[in-house]
């Protein structure tokens, strides 16, 4: 793939836990790859440090953050790609008046499965955090006229589980305050640019599951975005689980045809919002 520093990027951050890090199974043995676009992933894998009694310790990070660069696509999970939403989101982006097809794009992947702001993962401070910071760093220093264009921001699950004492009230509380802080600390850190921030509902199956949680969580990114300005919110509750499309037992995720569609409805709260 031929070096990108010397081209002006339009930069589209993604950011939060799994079905931002992208987890709608393919049934395909080809990834998609987007056209004149790219993406920067951390090349290092992390797991969960546990104590002696089996409970959660945090994150085993490497320092400083290590990325590859290569060409926007699905990534393998055991030998099965998986579709995220940036996808089909730069698709859209692409085909849009908001593109000049003298820059090309660039996606900064910062997803992370299975993480929130319980346990001092996500927020502002803590590994997931610094970890999207290094990353919007590395890509910002690529070229001086690269520029973000937009933040996509799916997470909440992890919020709507752990905590299990919160009453509803709390919860809403609790994930309102962490979300606030990490969006304007985001906004301010790259206050040169004029960038929207779009986030998802949870898929259903988790909903099903974990439902008033789920509500707690939904509404305080709701009410987020409108304390905040330039940012909404996309439901997903129509869209299928993997699950209900393959049977693989997995209602935590939107299936592949799923994010693809909620891709699409980012990018047209996104437009929306630059009108």
């Amino acid at each position: 793939m031929k070096k990108i520093n010397n081209i002006a990027l339009d930069i589209i951050i993604l950011a939060g836990q799994s079905n931002a890090e992208g987890n709608g199974v393919s049934s395909s043995n080809k990834p998609i790859i987007v056209s004149d676009a790219y993406e920067i992933i951390d090349k290092n894998k992390y797991g969960m440090k546990l104590k002696e009694d089996g409970s959660y310790a945090g994150l085993d990070f490497v320092y400083p953050v290590e990325t590859i660069i290569r060409e926007l696509q699905e990534r393998k999970v055991d030998g099965t790609y998986n579709s995220d939403l940036s996808l089909s989101f730069v698709e859209c982006y692409k085909r849009s008046k908001f593109y000049s097809t003298d820059r090309k794009i660039l996606v900064i992947k910062t997803g992370y499965g299975g993480s929130g702001f319980a346990f001092d993962q996500h927020g502002v401070g803590n590994p997931l955090y610094q970890r999207m910071i290094d990353m919007i760093n590395i890509g910002l220093s690529l070229n001086k006229d690269n520029r973000i264009v937009a933040f996509l921001w799916h997470q909440g699950e992890h919020d709507a589980f752990e905590n299990a004492q919160f009453s509803d009230e709390e919860r809403y509380d609790y994930y309102y305050s962490n979300l606030l802080k990490e969006f304007l600390a985001v906004k301010e850190q790259y206050k040169q640019f004029k960038f929207p921030i779009i986030t998802g509902g949870l898929c259903r199956g988790w909903k099903k599951r974990y439902y008033n949680q789920s509500m707690a969580i939904e509404k305080a990114t709701i009410d987020v975005c409108k304390a905040i300005g330039i940012a909404t919110f996309v439901s997903g509750d129509d869209l299928p689980t993997n699950e209900e499309v393959l049977h693989n037992g997995d209602n935590d995720h939107y299936s592949k045809e799923s994010i693809l569609i909620l891709g699409e409805r980012y990018f047209e709260a996104f437009a929306s919002l630059k009108q």
